[in-house]
């Protein structure tokens, strides 16, 4: 005689009902994590991307500036424009001219014995380098087309660091040199009107004020002058 098979006891229905609800919990925690993960991921490379922008537009500046051409070189601004100069601007070094309304204006060498005119300035919260065609000839030509190089700006300024007086604004050492011209001092450096010792202009600091995260924040980068 057979004996009876023993008793099968299965997961009751609501055991099922339970183990699903766990696990749809488990699923929906694990993809808000890993939508999180992927915001927190696709913010620091939009932040990343923004800082190597900065990074590259503030060591383009300070590559031109320091290839500006000295006073052996370019003894007049106007001997480069091959144009008058216009007003307000001011000359922290030869080769260099700023006004805060059209932006910096450069003559720096290529590296290859040739020079090049350059103007950098900002247009609807944008910076732009606009660069013309390397010449060995005075006039050289004018900057041709632009390259933005930088977005979300809102402005920028330039100060110069004069030996034993500090930070200085261009345009206000230029307006006040306007007042009492003096011919240029053997040795010396012409910055707009006024005579500046060759030695007296040490540097400049650019800063920049850009738009982030609805904050206004500046970058400050100080180039030191050959």
């Amino acid at each position: 005689m057979k004996s009876p098979p023993p008793s099968q006891r299965g997961f009751t229905l609501i055991e099922v009902l339970v183990a699903l609800f766990l696990l749809a919990l488990l699923s929906l925690i694990s993809w808000r994590g890993l939508d999180a993960v992927h915001r927190v991921s696709e913010r620091l490379d939009a932040r990343a991307q923004e800082t190597l922008s900065l990074v590259r537009a503030l060591s383009q500046m300070e590559r031109d500036l320091r290839r500006h051409a000295g006073s052996d070189v370019l003894p007049a601004w106007q001997a480069a424009a091959g144009e008058a100069v216009p007003p307000g601007l001011a000359f922290p070094a030869p080769g260099i001219a700023w006004t805060r309304e059209s932006g910096l204006f450069l003559v720096r060498s290529t590296g290859d014995g040739r020079w090049q005119r350059l103007h950098w300035y900002v247009d609807q919260g944008v910076l732009y380098r606009a660069a013309g065609a390397p010449s060995y000839r005075l006039p050289l030509p004018e900057p041709g087309m632009a390259v933005a190089v930088l977005d979300d700006m809102r402005a920028w300024s330039l100060r110069e660091w004069r030996s034993g007086q500090g930070w200085a604004d261009p345009q206000a050492a230029s307006a006040d040199g306007a007042a009492a011209p003096r011919p240029p001092a053997r040795g010396g450096r012409r910055a707009g009107m006024e005579t500046v010792p060759a030695d007296g202009i040490v540097g400049l600091e650019l800063v920049l004020h850009r738009q982030e995260a609805g904050a206004r924040r500046a970058y400050r980068k100080v180039v030191l002058l050959p």
